[in-house]
């Protein structure tokens, strides 16, 4: 190897360990920069349809995130309050919330024992309010950084919406800078790869916007009727969970579960009620529909990217880890699974000119009479 061979190999390694750090570094702002194309990507029919009413294209995207911004708004100043207003009475009093749990704990111990005529005691009262204690204290302490957790969110929020805009707007010159990098007899079936891809995008998007959405309205309107205080909150909680699939509901309603138990027992049974029979409906109708028509995956492929996606990038990987393995079975259907199908098809001679088949094809070539 020569002196020249050594120093550009030397080079090429250089670089490659500092582009990995550069992107290891900036790994916040490409997710947020994902998250906006794959939002744009859901909006984007609804900024098309107000543009065809003559209404200018930059003008259809504001409005469009506006309306989000606006909806999102409104359901945080009806969820946040009464839910900050209980967290703040219970971590200036925490004797009073181990005192709810141990009258929920004692109501479900007697009607076990009325159920099944056995003793039974489920867990220390001393233990429980030595667990609130030091659960109560660990959240006073942590405060000041959820506060700076939360400006952090607003600020990511704020520059997904910017991002968005701008790809909106730049969408169509960076499809075409793409597909300007392929050789002409491929652009075409590249710029389809990407239409199909930003269509699966959107779709599973709206798709768990619709079920998010259903969920959590459907358990705000049966916990109302049963009378549970802070519905609007609870509903919020099983719905926003939703849009995990499969097992985020579960665990947004042992969380409502719990929450409403501290109110009282029986308003704990009757969140799992409205739980369950929403959850008939979500996962018979709503979800087979929004897996079908979008990402199209195996139930167990998608609970393997779930727990994949929620190991590497905790929730927003589990958020973002099923479009992502759509994404990626799109590219690998388009770049690997069609082009070898095209390798292996075998040329049939026939009268005026050659027939292309696969393999296993069955043809009738024989001369007609």
């Amino acid at each position: 190897m020569t002196t020249q061979q050594v120093f550009r190999n030397t080079l090429v390694v250089i670089l490659t360990i500092t582009a990995a750090y550069a992107l290891f570094l900036s790994a916040r702002i490409l997710i947020v920069l994902l998250v906006a194309i794959i939002i744009a990507s859901a909006v984007r029919p609804a900024v098309l349809w107000i543009s065809r009413r003559r209404i200018p294209y930059g003008l259809a995207i504001l409005l469009v995130y506006g309306g989000l911004m606006l909806t999102l708004l409104g359901l945080l100043l009806a969820v946040l309050p009464p839910a900050a207003n209980r967290l703040a009475g219970y971590i200036e009093n925490d004797d009073r919330l181990a005192t709810r749990l141990i009258s929920a704990q004692t109501w479900l111990e007697r009607n076990i024992e009325q159920r099944f005529n056995t003793d039974v005691q489920l867990l220390d009262e001393d233990g429980i309010r030595e667990t609130i204690n030091n659960i109560v204290t660990q959240l006073r302490e942590s405060i000041p950084a959820l506060a700076g957790e939360f400006g952090g969110l607003v600020g990511d929020f704020v520059l997904t919406v910017v991002m968005g805009v701008y790809w909106l707007t730049s969408r169509d010159s960076a499809l075409d800078f793409l597909t300007s990098l392929f050789s002409v007899g491929r652009r075409a079936s590249i710029h389809e790869m990407f239409k199909e891809i930003e269509g699966t995008l959107g779709s599973y998007v709206r798709g768990v916007g619709l079920v998010v959405m259903f969920v959590g309205v459907a358990n705000f309107i049966l916990l109302t009727l049963f009378g549970v205080p802070n519905a609007v909150t609870l509903g919020f909680i099983i719905g926003v969970t939703t849009a995990l699939p499969i097992i985020g509901g579960y665990i947004g309603a042992v969380a409502a579960i719990l929450l409403a138990l501290l109110s009282s027992p029986l308003h704990g049974v009757f969140a799992l009620i409205s739980f369950v029979l929403v959850q008939q409906v979500e996962n018979h109708y709503l979800t087979p529909r929004v897996m079908a028509n979008s990402v199209n995956l195996n139930p167990i492929l998608i609970i393997l990217v779930l727990f994949i996606g929620f190991s590497v990038g905790s929730v927003i990987g589990g958020l973002l880890s099923v479009p992502l393995a759509g994404t990626a079975m799109i590219l690998l259907r388009h770049l690997i699974i069609e082009p070898k199908r095209e390798e292996v098809a075998a040329s049939v001679p026939i009268k005026g000119g050659i027939l292309l088949a696969a393999p296993d094809t069955k043809l009738d070539v024989s001369p007609s009479a």
